[in-house]
Formats: structure tokens, sequence, C-alpha cells
């Protein structure tokens, strides 16, 4: 069988290009109808589970809202029971130490914080902060005394104010019951928040740059101290102290103020480190004044090192001679007063007694043979002396062993002196001009003006005299610096070293308990009448027997509220340190007594004005030794417009009768007074505005909260110290 032509059975090249495209072609749309195939199979399979998700996902978020309503709820349970006093509940507010641990607590400040955040619906990092600075409206609210430096102050009152308010928004918020916060409640807390933050900010700045001054000045202090104690203070150990002190004020500056402040006292301290060789070279004008001592201003600050009672004994004898009191008297005085200041023996216009009036004599005849031996051309006969004098006086007010202690000593040199007038060569214009320069570059600057002055006196001799004057008052200046710089070691040993010098006087027989056992019994046997009194039925309730502390407040009380001026020959013996003490707030409380009195006659006759005003001007006038019962009659008088002639004479047997405290008036308001200051004793809380207004005493609160405070201070302070001899005492009469 023949075959075909292969001509016949071959394809050209352009045919089987074709064939190849339609091939691919139909390949593509088979892979495509069989991709929509498997698409919709997908979908088909997929769509039961993205329902299914969707449904899930719904019931997550509804799952986040239900738990998001609960924990806001639970938030605000939380801090419910965190134990926060109530702004609106006086009763719950907590002294100053125990708040202050409470608001540092870790779990206070977060759960507060988150409130916080949902309040003003914030996220960011410084909600922490936020926290703090509303923890912070409960100190200025509760405790303003030690919280501000000047609670009356205008800033001061404001920002308390507004913490108040923010207080009172905030707990309407904690105390909800609802599930969320409402809009309304949102803004209103907002605006007050920022009202607050605002004020708070700027108080605090202000503040913490007192603050700042205050440490570096006490830092300061110390480094003076340190310098002035030399040999002394190493040999005694406190020198040693006295650095780690340094150091702790030195961590808290930089903590609080940066590394600047740091810089700047580091730069102060060098000057003070480094004095000058040039007896004339100006002092450091960049040294901080001295700071207003606060007790109880914050927390947490570490104590001073304590000193023993041996330290402290020889600390404290350098001034007896200056101060004319005994080291425990001294000791006591820095204790309960912190503006307590050495004072100069009754300057020459004060001069009263016969020895004042003699040592003001001598001292003129003294100076009046000074300058005859000038005149009469014998300097030699007083002038090494008086210089000599001088110059032992300027030695003890510089550091022992600095260039200028040595310049003194080789300037001043009382064997050349001598040699000098005994030759007719002594320049004692140079010598005076000398001392001049040094006194003013160690003196305090509010001296200067006053060295300016001698300076340009023309008698020498008066110059000498005005010299000597004003070392000794440069003397009282370092003596009040030291005991001021020495305060804050004497407060951790006070009481152990009072009561140590008690007991030693009365080892030695030279005090006795005979007049305070008395003083306590009668003390007692009122408490138990009044106990008695209010349990007419004898109902069992414990001890019948008041505690030592309610038996020292109601003795207390007594010495200040009795009409018979308290005396060294009849106080009790605990109490002879603070017999003048006693009869000044004794003064006091009278005072406040008939302010309140008048103002409450006034009052009641009519008055119409601002009684703050008149109770001012009462206590200006009760001050003044000149005011008299018809002066103080007259004012009445004046303050009520009186115009019917009858009612003058009924005015003034009323203040008549009030002064001379036989008044029934006066005495319901002694009472009263009495009992604010006992519960400031017993508390350590002032009355509120609302027991003085009722009492009839808010007219002379701001009088009376520091009468209270002082009150407190002494009466705790002397309690602690003389406890041991009380408890002996009422143990012992229980027994008997």
């Amino acid at each position: 069988m023949l075959s075909q032509p292969k001509s016949k059975i071959l394809v050209t090249g352009s045919e089987a290009a074709a064939r190849r495209a339609g091939d691919a072609d139909r390949k593509a749309k088979k892979r495509k109808q069989q991709g929509s195939v498997d698409k919709r199979q997908r979908e088909q399979h997929q769509q039961p589970q993205q329902q299914l998700q969707r449904q899930e996902d719904g019931r997550q978020e509804h799952d986040k809202a239900k738990k998001k309503k609960l924990s806001w709820q639970a938030l605000l349970s939380a801090f419910r029971r965190l134990g926060l006093p109530s702004t609106s509940m006086p009763e719950t507010w907590l002294q100053f130490n125990h708040l202050g641990r409470l608001l540092r607590n870790k779990r206070v400040i977060q759960v507060t914080y988150k409130i916080l955040n949902g309040a003003l619906s914030v996220t960011d990092k410084d909600g922490r902060k936020r926290s703090r600075v509303l923890l912070s409206a409960y100190m200025m609210t509760m405790c303003p005394r030690e919280v501000f430096q000047d609670m009356h102050g205008a800033e001061e009152q404001q920002l308390l104010a507004s913490a108040k308010r923010v207080l009172q928004h905030f707990e309407q918020i904690v105390q909800s019951q609802e599930d969320h916060l409402g809009s309304a409640s949102k803004l209103a807390f907002e605006q007050c928040w920022n009202g607050y933050y605002a004020l708070f900010e700027s108080w605090k700045s202000k503040d913490m740059k007192q603050l700042v001054a205050n440490m570096s000045a006490y830092c300061i202090e110390l480094v003076r101290l340190k310098q002035t104690l030399g040999k002394q203070g190493e040999e005694e150990g406190v020198s040693e102290q006295l650095d780690q002190q340094i150091l702790q004020v030195k961590d808290r500056i930089r903590k609080v103020g940066g590394p600047s402040a740091l810089e700047h006292l580091t730069q102060v301290e060098q000057a003070l480190n480094q004095p000058t060789e040039t007896a004339g070279s100006p002092r450091p004008s960049s040294v901080p004044p001295s700071p207003t001592p606060r007790p109880e201003r914050s927390l947490g600050q570490d104590e001073p090192p304590s000193i023993s009672t041996e330290q402290l004994n020889r600390l404290l004898g350098g001034y007896a001679p200056v101060s004319g009191i005994t080291n425990q008297q001294l000791a006591h005085e820095i204790i309960i007063d912190p503006d307590f200041k050495l004072q100069r023996q009754a300057s020459d216009a004060e001069a009263k007694t016969l020895e004042q009036q003699v040592r003001k004599i001598a001292t003129q005849a003294f100076f009046d043979a000074v300058e005859d031996d000038i005149k009469n051309g014998l300097p030699e006969n007083s002038l090494p002396t008086l210089l000599g004098d001088i110059r032992q006086r300027l030695l003890g007010l510089v550091r022992s062993g600095s260039s200028l202690h040595t310049q003194i000593s080789e300037a001043l040199d009382v064997a050349l002196i001598e040699q000098q007038t005994k030759q007719k060569i002594f320049d004692l214009d140079a010598n005076l001009q000398y001392v001049l320069q040094v006194m003013r570059q160690i003196c305090a600057p509010v001296r200067d003006e006053a060295i300016e002055k001698i300076g340009h006196t023309a008698n020498s001799v008066h110059q000498l005299r005005a010299i000597l004057e004003m070392l000794d008052e440069m003397a009282l200046d370092l003596g009040n610096f030291r005991l001021r710089s020495l305060r804050p070691h004497l407060i951790p040993v006070a009481v152990e070293y009072e009561r140590s010098k008690f007991g030693e006087a009365l080892a030695k027989g030279e005090v006795g308990l005979a007049k305070t056992r008395t003083w306590l019994q009668a003390a007692k046997e009122r408490r138990t009448e009044v106990a008695n009194e209010r349990n007419p039925e004898n109902v069992p309730s414990g001890s019948s027997d008041p505690s030592t502390e309610a038996v020292f407040e109601e003795a207390f009380i007594s010495l200040l509220t009795s009409p018979e001026i308290v005396s060294a020959t009849w106080c009790p013996e605990t109490v002879l340190l603070d017999v003048e003490r006693i009869t000044r707030y004794q003064n006091e409380m009278q005072s406040i007594t008939i302010v309140a009195a008048l103002v409450m006659l006034a009052k009641n006759f009519g008055h119409l004005g601002d009684l703050n005003t008149l109770a001012a001007k009462l206590f200006v006038m009760l001050e003044d030794g000149a005011t008299t019962i018809d002066n103080l009659a007259l004012e009445i008088e004046r303050s009520v417009r009186v115009t019917d002639e009858q009612r003058r004479p009924i005015i003034r047997a009323m203040v008549d009768k009030t002064v001379s405290h036989s008044d029934t008036v006066y005495s319901l308001l002694m009472r009263r007074v009495a009992s604010v200051v006992r519960t400031q004793l017993n508390t350590g809380k002032f009355a509120t505005r609302e027991v003085l207004a009722s009492y009839g005493l808010e007219c002379v609160r701001k009088t009376l909260e520091q009468l209270c405070v002082r009150v407190m201070v002494l009466g705790r302070h002397h309690l602690q110290v003389y406890s041991p001899w009380y408890n002996e005492m009422l143990v012992n009469d229980n027994d008997d």
C-alpha cells in the first residue's frame, strides 16, 4: 500500500502557533471555571464560621461592657474600704502623722488614680501624680497648720477652699451607687479639679522654693555650728554627728531642688570654709536667711543624730554666764519656745532697780576716766586693757584656727599696744577702724547699719563704748544662732534630760513633791466628783479612778484658770520652770474672756458693725497698761452708738463687772475658753467654727487658737517629763 505523501500530513508553523493559543485559552477558561466553583464552595463553607465569629465578637463586646460596669462599682467599693476620713464628718479626721501614713499607702494611691482616670476620662502616665495631688487635699483640709507656713495667707486660703470643694465633689462620686459616672457629674468634677490643680501647682512651686531655702539655711547653720565648736566638738563626737546630718540635709535638698540647688549650697559652704585674708572683705551675700521653725512640717525626714546627756551639759554650759539661767531651764526654754532667744540685761533706758542704776553710774564713770586719760596724755592707763577686752571678744566670735582668728591675734597685740601707748605713738583711730572692719565682716547683716553709725562717731571714747556694746549684741547673735542649731539635737533627748535633772534635784533634797501631790489630789477629787454627778445611780463602768492623763489635764487647766496669779511660793514643784510662762497664759485667757464678754455685751446692745474689728481693738486696748474701765466703756458706747443717756451707766457697770471677773457672763465664757483649751490639750485639735460660734468665742478665734497651741506644747512636754512621779503619786494614793 502506497503511503500518503508527507506534505499532506504536515502543518505550517503559523497553524501550530494558533492551535497552541487555542489550547491555552481553553485551559485558562477551565481553570477559571474550576476557581469559581472552588470559591463558591469556600464561601459556602466559610459563611457559617463568619456568622459564628460575629456572634462571638458581639458576646465578647457585651461581656466587656458588662465587666466595665462592674469594675467601676468595684473600684468605688474598694475606695470606700480604704478607711479614708470624710470631709463632712470631722469626727473621722485623723491626726497629721496617722493621716500622712494612710495617704502614702500604695493601695490608696492606686485605687484613687484609677477612679480619677475614670472621672476625668484620661489614661496618661500622670495618673499617680494626680492621685497624690488629690490626696494632698485631705492633708490641707484636716491639718492646715502642719501643711501651710501661713495658713491665713490669701493664696493658702484660696487653695484650702478649693481643696475642700474638690473633696466634696470627689466624695459624691465615690458614694454614688450608679454603674457609671454621669456626664453632668463628670463635668462638675472636672471644672472643680482643674481649678484646684492649677492652684496646687502654683502653691507647690512657691512652697518648694521656700522649703529648699529653709533646708539650705539650716545646712549652713550646721556648718557654722561645726566650725564654732571646733576641737571641742571633735573631742565630744558632735562634729561627726553634724557631718552625718549635713549629708542628710544635702540629700534632701538634691531630691527637692535638684542639682542646681545643691551647687548653690556648695558655693556658700566653700565661702564659709575659706574665709578671706582681708578683714574688710565683704561677706558672701548669697547665704540664705535662717528658716522659721515649723514643727512637724513633713513626715519621713531623718531625725538628727542624738547626743548624750553629758555632751548636752557641756554644750549648754557655755550659755549659762550669758543667759543667767541653769542648763535645765535653758534646755526647757529651747524645747518649749522655738523662738526663744538669749536677752541682754535691761538697757540703760530701762534701768529701774538700784543694782542697774549703780551699774549705769559705774560704767559712765569708767568711760569718763578713759576720756580724761586720753586728754591728759596717759592712754597707757586704760587703752591696753580696753583693747585687750575687745580683742578677746572678737576672737570669741570667730572660729579658732582660722586665718581671721590668727589675723586678729596679731593685729591687736596687747603687749605691742602697751609699748606704743607708753611711747605716745599709738594710733587709736586706726585700730578702731580695723576693729570696725572685722565687725562688719563677721556680724549679722542686721547689724551693718549700726556698725556704720559707730564708724561715723567723732569721739573715740564714745566709739569704744559703742563697740563694746555692739560686741555684746554680736555675742548674743552668735549664742542664739548656736542655740537654734542645737535645738534639733536637743529634741530627741529633751524629755530624758529634764527628767534626769529633776531626779538629781530630788535626790539632793533641793526640791520636794509635797505641793505637787496636793495639786494632783485636788484635781483627782474634782474629776471624781464630776464622774459621780454624771452617774447618780452608781452604775458600774470599770475602773472608777481617772487616768493620770485625765488628772493632769484637770490640774493643768486649773492653774491656767486660777483667779490667783501663779507664784513660785505656792505652785507645784514640777512647774517651777514655767511660772512666768503660765502667768502669761493666765493673762491671755483672761484677756480672751474679757474681749469675748465685751463683744457679747456690745452685740446685745445693738452693735451692727464688724465684731471682729471691735475685738481686735479691744485686745490692743487691754495690752496698753494705761487703759481704764472708762476707756473700755466708752469704746463699747461708740460701737453701739448709745444715744440714751440712761444706758451709759448700765454699760459702764457691766464693763466694770466684766473686767473685775465678777460677772456671770465672764464666768461662763471663762469655762468655755477653758473647755476649748482642754480639748486641744487632749486631742490636739482646735474647736470647729460651729463650736466657737455656739460658745460665743468666734470673734476671738485667732488669739484663742494661738494660745491653745502653746498650751498643748507645754502641757504634753510637761506630762512626758514628770509622768513617772505623777503615776507613782496617784498609784500610792489609790493604795491608801
